[in-house]
Parts: structure tokens; C-alpha cells; sequence
């Protein structure tokens, strides 16, 4: 989202980037963008916060994000790091499965 100045207006976002060796500076109204979204993508707004996304998949108008199982898996990477820290090589998806202390059962 563009970031708010001290005299209260935002600034732009911006984008530098070499296209062919060639600088590019671009400018994204990220506001334009998000009103365009909403207005063409069916059920945008479930996806605001937390909270719209919760009532929207009461409705039944989206899918409840599987928040759980991200957590679970997050948690699984965050294992497989110290894993490997201490094995002091790469370790396999499995071997984190498997050396976890987590009582939780991955689906």
C-alpha cells in the first residue's frame, strides 16, 4: 500500500527495474488496483481481513482457508530448519515429519 507522508497525502508506490538494459521506473495506484479487483473479481471482498473472510465462508460464499494446516506445515518447515542446523546438511520433508515433537497429525 503506498505509505503515508507527514503532511497526511501517500506516496506513490513505485517499481525500478532493468527491462533489455534499459532502467524502468514505474508508479502503481494501488488504490485503482484494488477498486478494479473488487469490481470484477466475484467475492473480492471476503478476502479484506479475517473478519470478512469469516462471514463470507459462513455465507457460503468461499472456502474457509485451511489456517490449521498452514500453521501446521509452517511449523513443520520452522522444524526442518533446526533439523538440518543440527544434522548440519539438507533434510528431507519426511525426515521433518518424522523428528517432530508436535502431537499434530498432518492431513
Amino acid at each position: 500500500m503506498p505509505s503515508e507522508q507527514a503532511d497526511g497525502g501517500t506516496r506513490p508506490f513505485t517499481f525500478h527495474n532493468t527491462v533489455c538494459d534499459m532502467d524502468m521506473d514505474s508508479t502503481l495506484d494501488l488504490d485503482m488496483m484494488d477498486l478494479r479487483w473488487h469490481r470484477i473479481r466475484d467475492n473480492e471482498d471476503a478476502y479484506d481481513s479475517s473478519q470478512a473472510h469469516w462471514i463470507a465462508a459462513l455465507q457460503g460464499r468461499v472456502p474457509l482457508l485451511p489456517t490449521a494446516d498452514i500453521a501446521l506445515r509452517t511449523m513443520l518447515i520452522s522444524e526442518g530448519i533446526y533439523l538440518s542446523d543440527r544434522l548440519g546438511r539438507e533434510v528431507t520433508a519426511e525426515e521433518a515429519i518424522a523428528s517432530s515433537q508436535s502431537t499434530a497429525v498432518q492431513v
